[in-house]
């Protein structure tokens, strides 16, 4: 038995829907919203509801209409993968959506959501939520960038990326495929538009793009207070992938550190672990929201380190009490969190506080300070022998 057999053997469910024909278009652009806004699902044309197979004429046409419907009566627009199945000599149209980074979607002007096996209208609730987090930069990744082609892409930083993945997350790809392919392969193009994923990640000049809003601007204070005195600074600007081994190196740089002399080769130890440091400043980058006209800022303290960033909670299901405990992992950026994941960088389990908090109390024996204010997240990791 095959995965489309065994999804008509399963029967309806939270995410299997069954039409006895395309004369139900309408009903099933409102069930394909629904998939859309909770967590995906797949939908068949010639199924009655028991799911027998029944069958009907599909022709090329009839999966142009079918699309082109779904297209036309979604806003956001939806592109579903939609194909020609057989069953038994029998043709049906088989329309599989993923969870949407865009959601909520409308269809024919109101909101649906999937609850069990039934398709039901968005309560003005729940609807002005992921309204919410929506305009709060979740799914700003993955949108177009419209004046951004594929020639302002860095193959460069792409083939980089590709030999990293390949070896830490098995990616298993052709180190000499275009690089459009590659891009398209990580759902960093879309229709033949650039996303702003993409400029982020592997752009040659993302400033052109994201004036005033993307950097991360460092510095190392001699107090803990003020800011009027500094004893480095500095703000980078190439793509993310570039400010992130940037701003590591300068944390790394800032901290202090001991060398324990070996037989072979030596030890350097540094004050604070490198994978908190490193967690935490990869937060900062997958989690801020690039909507917002402000700078993520990295200030080394004599007595801690604060990383600064514009984010978005999502709460109730992220609280900073939620963080400090085992949560569900909710980038702001799923496609950011994406690339640093295949890196090796990034864990999509929401365990990454919880690391940091361990880290902490291991190397400092204080638990780290996280605080949201208007829009602005805040982790402060103290040092150890900040007094001496």
């Amino acid at each position: 038995m095959n995965d489309f057999h065994q999804e008509l053997a399963n029967g309806e469910s939270e995410g299997i829907e069954f039409k006895r024909s395309t004369s139900l278009l309408k009903e099933a652009i409102q069930t394909l919203c629904a998939f859309a806004n909770h967590k995906g699902g797949i939908l068949y044309f010639g199924v009655a509801d028991d799911g027998k197979i029944i069958g009907q004429t599909v022709t090329d046409d009839t999966l142009k209409n079918v699309a082109n419907s779904i297209k036309l009566n979604t806003d956001p627009k939806l592109y579903p993968q939609v194909e020609r199945v057989e069953f038994e000599g029998k043709f049906c149209v088989r329309v599989c959506v993923e969870q949407s980074p865009l959601k909520p979607h409308v269809a024919y002007g109101r909101p649906y959501i999937r609850v069990g096996s039934t398709t039901q209208q968005l309560s003005q609730e729940q609807y002005h939520l992921l309204l919410q987090q929506r305009k709060n930069g979740y799914g700003f990744d993955f949108q177009p960038c419209p004046a951004a082609t594929i020639a302002d892409i860095d193959e460069t930083s792409v083939h980089h990326f590709m030999e990293i993945a390949n070896a830490v997350r098995d990616f298993n790809e052709n180190l000499y495929l275009p690089t459009d392919q590659v891009l398209e392969k990580l759902d960093l193009v879309k229709e033949g538009s650039v996303t702003n994923a993409a400029v982020l990640l592997f752009g040659k000049h993302p400033a052109r793009f994201f004036p005033g809003h993307y950097e991360i601007k460092v510095a190392s204070f001699p107090s803990d207070t003020s800011y009027d005195e500094m004893i480095n600074e500095q703000e980078y600007m190439g793509n993310l992938l570039k400010v992130f081994v940037d701003a590591q190196g300068f944390l790394l740089n800032s901290l202090r550190k001991s060398y324990l002399k070996g037989e072979q080769a030596g030890t350097e130890h540094f004050e604070l672990p490198r994978a908190m440091l490193r967690e935490a400043l990869v937060n900062l980058i997958v989690h801020r929201d690039y909507r917002m006209d402000v700078k993520s800022t990295i200030e080394v303290r004599p007595s801690f380190i604060r990383f600064y960033n514009p984010a978005q909670l999502f709460s109730p299901t992220i609280t900073l009490d939620a963080l400090k405990r085992h949560h569900p992992s909710r980038p702001g950026n799923k496609l950011l969190a994406k690339i640093f994941y295949m890196m090796g960088l990034f864990e999509n389990w929401g365990s990454g506080t919880l690391k940091i908090i361990e880290a902490a109390k291991q190397s400092s024996k204080r638990e780290p300070d996280f605080d949201f204010q208007d829009g602005m997240f805040s982790l402060k990791i103290y040092r150890p022998f900040a007094n001496g």
